[in-house]
């Protein structure tokens, strides 16, 4: 009996809550956080443990959180939770600080409580895993949401990720694009935008790693989205893109890719005039809100439409391929990544 208390007073806070969690496994019952999850304990089957222990979960980021096994989200309902794991997912398979959590838990304002509660919450999760897939604490402890030094890990398949699928998908996309195959680009970055279930949200405050995530998330979905458009139009798909790109330059008044766009699907549709009201617009607002005049490259653009150079009928051309021969007329075009280069004639 002594030698088993000296072997539990060696033991550290994690792997006491880990032994705790083994010895009521089979007593214990699911609180308000993993209601969801023990409603698909019933449709484990067994697994081969060759496979990733979560081989059966998907998690999804772009939009609220969703953690999908089988037809129900299984994702706890509390935000401080959901806070967390969003922070391990979207660093999977790396190492996150505790100071970290906590930072993105509250902010500077720890409480002194801050190690057990953060403790206590990874205990919650191991069990919402262990509800869900019917593996042990200790197994789910050992192998998924690990404990290393001065954090947590949490182990994912990148596949299981639709954040890895978004990512993949445009740079597939974007390589077809530089590559001029545009049926490809415009096909790779529409499933992409296909991905997004609304913008991610969370119900509580975010942290400053979790804003910066989302704020990379939310620049290459415009990325991808624009692209996509251009695509569209190297394709001739032009009047099916003015109510597109109309809507896009009302949600952004001063990106100029978006006007430019607009003007040249407006110009290869035969509406010249609304194109330049186009430019007008927003040379106008330039001046106005910024106290500048739009680029060169813009205006480039613009004197074109006037003259109606030749060029903007090239549908070979990407925009930006378009706006540089505009600006420098004679010279090799060179696409944006300059992996390649077209000559212009």
């Amino acid at each position: 009996m002594v030698t088993k208390l000296d072997a539990l007073g060696m033991m550290t806070h994690e792997e006491k809550l880990a032994l705790l969690a083994t010895l009521l496994e089979t007593t214990s019952q699911p609180g308000p956080d993993e209601d969801a999850a023990a409603e698909a304990v019933a449709l484990v089957r067994p697994r081969d443990h060759e496979q990733h222990p979560l081989a059966d979960l998907r998690f999804e980021l772009l939009g609220p959180l969703v953690i999908r096994h089988g037809d129900l989200d299984v994702a706890p309902s509390a935000p401080k939770l959901r806070l967390i794991l969003s922070t391990l997912l979207f660093n999977a398979n790396k190492p996150v600080g505790a100071s970290v959590l906590a930072r993105e838990l509250w902010s500077d304002g720890a409480p002194r409580t801050a190690h057990s509660t953060l403790q206590t919450y990874m205990f919650k999760l191991r069990r919402l895993f262990r509800a869900v897939l019917g593996l042990s604490v200790e197994y789910i402890t050992r192998e998924v949401l690990q404990t290393c030094s001065g954090g947590y890990v949490l182990r994912v398949d990148p596949g299981q990720l639709d954040i890895t699928e978004f990512d993949q998908l445009v740079t597939a996309g974007s390589a077809a694009m530089h590559a001029g195959d545009y049926d490809k680009a415009a096909t790779d970055l529409r499933h992409s935008l296909a991905l997004w279930r609304g913008n991610v949200v969370h119900h509580g405050q975010w942290g400053t790693l979790l804003r910066a995530q989302v704020a990379r998330l939310e620049e290459r979905r415009f990325y991808a989205h624009t692209t996509r458009i251009d695509a569209d139009l190297c394709l001739g798909r032009h009047r099916e893109m003015i109510s597109e790109l109309a809507s896009l330059v009302v949600e952004h008044p001063l990106h100029e890719s978006a006007h430019t766009m607009l003007m040249i699907a407006l110009y290869r549709s035969g509406r010249a005039s609304a194109a330049l009201e186009v430019y007008m617009r927003f040379r106008q607002r330039m001046l106005h809100e910024l106290g500048i005049e739009p680029s060169d490259r813009i205006r480039a653009l613009h004197m074109a439409l006037l003259s109606t150079d030749p060029a903007l009928a090239d549908r070979s051309l990407t925009s930006d391929m378009l706006l540089d021969r505009l600006v420098r007329p004679g010279q090799p075009l060179r696409r944006r990544d300059n992996s390649s280069t077209v000559t212009g004639g």
